[in-house]
């Protein structure tokens, strides 16, 4: 996409040189921006995990993969007004890092192109498709995937009050942990969403601090 003005070369040199590190009890955790080679190894690890949690067969993630990776290509074109960050992990004693997860941000125009209901207010942070390697959950990845993408928000935009996010009411363990990180309901799908086969979800809100 062609830039057309300063600031927006600066967010996308924020983008570029952003880093979290987190040294972490089993390992060390690196956390940046998504590169444009990387696309498709985020996009097998995104397939594996949405093929999982819709109780897919394993002959459908390879056409997920596909999806995916169109999808990840397509949202790529919207930088520097999202952005889709990867998390490095190297386990203790060993000496290379391997892809851990994923999650995507979308820093002021609300939700992605298609969002579950209900929707977030225009305009808002907002927080999807969060992912974590099946062997190595349960360790705090997700949680510091969570914490990089609210740091990156506050820092591509100092003014923002709050993020948002959805979460199936089924997946208990992702909502305890919105929920220790102080992300509250805002609202839920009725039961009428039943009616199209999907999950109901909550939509969820944290007030975010300012930055340092």
């Amino acid at each position: 996409r062609f830039l057309n003005t300063e600031e927006d070369l600066e967010k996308l040199r924020r983008l570029e040189n952003y880093s979290y590190h987190k040294e972490m009890e089993s390992g060390f955790l690196w956390v940046r921006t998504m590169r444009e080679e990387e696309t498709e190894m985020t996009a097998s690890l995104l397939a594996e995990c949405f093929a999982e949690s819709m109780v897919m067969a394993a002959s459908y993630v390879k056409l997920l993969k596909f999806l995916v990776t169109n999808y990840l290509m397509e949202r790529r074109e919207t930088l520097p007004n999202s952005a889709t960050l990867i998390g490095s992990y190297r386990e203790n004693g060993e000496e290379d890092f391997e892809l851990a997860g994923t999650v995507e941000l979308t820093f002021s125009s609300g939700a992605n192109h298609s969002p579950p209901t209900p929707t977030p207010p225009k305009d808002s942070p907002y927080i999807c498709n969060m992912a974590v390697r099946k062997p190595i959950r349960r360790r705090g990845i997700g949680w510091h995937l969570l914490r990089a993408g609210e740091e990156l928000i506050t820092e591509m935009n100092p003014a923002t009050e709050a993020a948002y996010l959805h979460c199936r009411m089924i997946d208990e363990g992702p909502l305890n942990m919105y929920r220790k990180a102080g992300y509250t309901i805002v609202k839920t799908d009725s039961l009428l969403t039943l009616l199209t086969l999907q999950r109901r979800r909550h939509l969820m809100r944290k007030r975010l601090p300012p930055p340092p």
